[in-house]
């Protein structure tokens, strides 16, 4: 580890610096683990992931966001939820492959036609940059959510002051996303059996549209009809929200603390390298 000073100074003395303090933090938190059963406060795993995603976009090397995604699928692994982790990260995958593409291919002003289609090679570069950020984001985000429970993190927004009514909705929406799914799956299968379908591509389209009017009715339908059931049941706006915050411990505070310390750590390296 030391015969790094003798190539660069300053780099290999943050270098050194950054290894044992990472070997101090890894066994300080698996003797934390140990103590708490594994569990880390939802609070802690917000902060944390939002400081990491805002970290991600400032670095200037591709590798470290990489080195991210790398971390969080061998977590998705340990935690058993690697296909339901890749099956989301199928989306963002591509929406980074066409920022990619768009930074890395350009048309020429001077000339027209496909002919003047030309690769920037720094556009590239950026383009692959911007895509790591984007995957390392995501990675972190989709972790975050199949790791933690719904009622953790609307509890924990909660505690971070967002409104009441916002976290009602968000209830709701977390209730009904896959009702509404499987509603509008029930409605293609009902006019399918029926001969209702149409071929091509127009029709297809037709076929969309006639599914998503008839599920927006029913969506309506039902919200009217749970908001009748939920006044019948004396529900009030804020109603069960809980009316004190508890405090974090000191355990909690000290593992936020470590993880923070070595994400701007990692930022560090990343604008010294």
């Amino acid at each position: 580890m030391l015969e790094w000073l003798d190539r660069d100074p300053l780099n290999g003395l943050v270098i050194t610096i950054a290894f044992f303090i990472s070997v101090i933090i890894g066994r300080y938190l698996r003797n934390e683990k140990d103590r708490t059963g594994g569990k880390i406060d939802t609070r802690i795993k917000i902060l944390v992931s939002f400081l990491l995603i805002i970290v991600l976009t400032l670095m200037e090397h591709w590798y470290f966001p990489l080195l991210i995604v790398a971390f969080c699928s061998g977590m998705a692994l340990k935690k058993k939820v690697v296909r339901r982790y890749s099956k989301m990260l199928v989306f963002p995958v591509v929406l980074a492959l066409f920022i990619m593409a768009v930074q890395g291919f350009n048309f020429d002003a001077n000339s027209n036609g496909w002919r003047s289609i030309s690769i920037n090679l720094e556009g590239l570069r950026y383009g692959f940059l911007v895509f790591s950020r984007v995957i390392a984001s995501a990675s972190v985000l989709i972790l975050l959510l199949l790791t933690t429970s719904r009622n953790d993190l609307l509890e924990s927004m909660h505690t971070f002051g967002v409104p009441k009514t916002l976290l009602e909705i968000s209830t709701f929406m977390f209730r009904y996303i896959k009702t509404f799914s499987h509603e509008g799956e029930k409605i293609k299968l009902a006019q399918e059996s029926r001969c209702g379908m149409r071929a091509g591509l127009v029709g297809r389209v037709r076929n969309i549209a006639s599914v998503s009017g008839a599920l927006i009715t029913r969506a309506f339908t039902k919200s009217e009809a749970v908001h009748r059931a939920m006044l019948s049941r004396c529900w009030k706006p804020g109603f069960g929200s809980p009316g004190e915050h508890i405090p974090l411990n000191k355990g909690d505070m000290v593992v936020g603390i470590i993880i923070s310390s070595g994400i701007f750590t990692l930022l560090g390296l990343d604008r010294l390298l």
